[in-house]
């Protein structure tokens, strides 16, 4: 099986997908070097009340950071290790600014940075790191 049969999209991806009648329906754009998306997290999306749950920031910075790599290097890419750290609450309703950059190529190995921001205020709400192979 080829990396692209292994890796076919079919618009049900929960973050990213447009047939996904549930999913988040990412968009996004390059700002230079960084790719980005806005998500502004509903109260489906909360943990404790009136708080976006945490996973909910990991998945969205898990696409970024995933989605900058295939972007620039091709759809063999998939993430293999993310690491999210979370430094404030992002309240529910408040939009957030989520981007990622390539941090570091190798020929197997490929790293990428983020972090997500609250759109209005700037303040850094999580940070990501990510490593990528390719897929086999």
């Amino acid at each position: 099986m080829s990396s692209t049969e292994l890796l076919r999209d079919d618009g049900m991806c929960f973050a990213c997908g447009s047939d996904n009648p549930i999913g988040l329906r990412l968009a996004f754009e390059w700002d230079g070097d960084v790719y980005r998306t806005r998500y502004v997290p509903e109260r489906a999306h909360q943990g404790w009340s009136g708080r976006t749950h945490g996973g909910m920031l990991g998945l969205v910075l898990d696409e970024v950071l995933s989605r900058v790599v295939l972007a620039k290097f091709g759809l063999e890419w998939v993430t293999v290790e993310i690491t999210t750290r979370l430094i404030r609450p992002a309240p529910v309703g408040r939009p957030l600014d989520v981007r990622g950059k390539v941090e570091t190529v190798r020929s197997r190995l490929i790293t990428s940075v983020g972090e997500v921001n609250d759109a209005e205020s700037g303040q850094i709400i999580a940070t990501g790191y990510a490593k990528l192979m390719r897929a086999k």
